[in-house]
């Protein structure tokens, strides 16, 4: 039911302005940023007689062809009329952006029963309203008032529009990918498991990404998250988890939160990843989007920087991972390429002037071994020698990519965010860097629990 949302053939936007002050302007301008964007556009304006070079219309009923979906962000008393005449057009599907609802008042709430009631009987399906809209990235379709992701194969539902913006703009930052979003608002219509639905047989919404307030249909979401976690992991963020946060969701969108530890208890046996705070929820995702499963969870980790890779080991033991010892086929393939005050123990260690040719050498050599399955190369950029800040990922990268990508690689590239070395390079080779110790511990247990949980469902 969602495909048309995310693939119409024609689009009206109903507010559309050219003043940048207003809602209806944001849209517009995402949706003619792509100038080959694959759908037809008709922007309908009363004080606007021109968008782009192309004269608006004054109704949808000016308009010969048929329209898909139709985009309103016109002021709510305006829009039950709106909606009517969507009705007469024989609109497909409709997007309320506008705000002013449920979430406001009982007077918003009726007025949404109306539009529901209205739409429903024209066999018409509605996302919001309250809602900052939708994109799809494969397509160049960006119909919401929030920044475009880079492309990639997270699709993510969200109650929340700005928490969505936020985490695309996070996305943007750590060159994570989407493939789809949408945000449902007050969910008059179109619920989180519609679009979990289409997610799920969508092949390239590989990582769902989930943030939630209030369900409404709690036995049937739980239902389709059991469905979709044996194929896709789901990494959900929930709001509202104690007294001040379900009264905060309340007003937020007009709904009734759900009970946190109901709900988390239900996620996780249905095989989610929940989140506890916003940080692990970028790593989970940055995780499951760029990296393989294991096949194990035996740990080995490299460095030039004994602090960091203690620091490692620290979370990796409070999160229940092991090390392995090293095997005397890896250490005396790689003793030739090390200085003799190296100590062959996990963590390795390489000391402080370890160069690129030594990062690719060892990691290449860890990631051959088959009693390895995932490694961890630790790197703190040296403030000597004339380093270049990218220069051990460059080693790493080259490993991962003479391997085929078979295993994991969670580079750990400690306060490194702001080399912009580093992060040209994380974007040209598609590769995760975490750039704190912690992080990158829980990005090995999401992944060894994500193994663990396949391997129950296959047994």
């Amino acid at each position: 039911m969602p495909h048309i949302f995310f693939n119409p053939k024609s689009i009206a936007v109903i507010g559309a302005t050219n003043n940048p002050k207003k809602f209806g302007n944001a849209v517009t301008k995402n949706l003619l940023k792509n100038p080959k964007i694959p759908v037809q556009l008709y922007f309908i304006s009363k004080g606007t007689k021109e968008i782009n070079n192309t004269s608006t219309f004054l109704s949808i009923l000016d308009i010969q062809d048929k329209i898909d979906l139709a985009i309103i962000l016109v002021p709510a008393k305006f829009v039950e009329s709106v909606i009517d005449e969507c009705i007469l057009k024989k609109v497909q599907r409709i997007i309320i952006v506008t705000a002013g609802f449920g979430e406001i008042d009982a007077q918003g709430k009726s007025l949404e029963s109306i539009i529901a009631m209205k739409c429903r009987s024209a066999g018409i399906r509605v996302i919001g309203p309250n809602c900052v809209g939708i994109e799809n990235v494969d397509i160049g379709l960006n119909a919401s008032f929030i920044q475009t992701p880079y492309r990639g194969n997270i699709s993510m539902v969200s109650q929340s529009g700005s928490f969505g913006g936020a985490c695309i703009w996070e996305w943007y930052e750590q060159n994570i990918g989407c493939s789809k979003f949408a945000n449902l608002g007050n969910q008059i219509d179109i619920n989180f498991i519609d679009i979990l639905k289409y997610y799920k047989e969508d092949k390239n919404s590989e990582v769902i990404a989930i943030y939630v307030e209030a369900i409404k249909e709690g036995r049937d979401f739980f239902n389709e998250l059991k469905e979709i976690t044996p194929y896709k992991p789901v990494i959900i963020q929930k709001g509202g988890r104690n007294p001040t946060g379900l009264a905060a969701a309340s007003s937020h969108t007009g709904s009734i939160a759900t009970n946190y530890n109901i709900f988390k208890t239900a996620v996780e046996q249905a095989g989610c990843v929940l989140c506890e705070n916003m940080p692990d929820y970028i790593t989970a995702l940055k995780t499951f989007s760029q990296l393989p499963i294991p096949k194990g969870g035996r740990i080995a980790v490299s460095t030039s920087s004994g602090g960091s890779s203690v620091l490692f080991c620290d979370h990796a033991e409070n999160f229940g991972l092991k090390l392995i010892n090293f095997s005397k086929t890896f250490i005396e393939k790689v003793r030739p390429h090390l200085i003799p005050l190296v100590k062959y123990v996990n963590p390795l260690d390489m000391i402080a002037g370890a160069t690129e040719e030594q990062y690719y050498i060892v990691t290449k050599a860890m990631l051959e071994d088959p009693e390895i399955d995932i490694v961890v190369p630790c790197s703190l950029v040296p403030p000597f020698m004339d380093f270049e800040p990218q220069a051990h990922l460059r080693g790493i990268v080259r490993a991962w990519d003479e391997t085929h990508r078979v295993k994991p690689v969670i580079p750990l590239m400690v306060f490194s965010e702001g080399f912009q070395e580093i992060k040209d390079l994380q974007k040209k080779s598609h590769i995760p860097v975490f750039f704190n110790p912690r992080e990158t511990a829980l990005a090995a247990k999401f992944l060894v629990e994500r193994m663990n949980f396949l391997k129950r469902f296959q047994s």
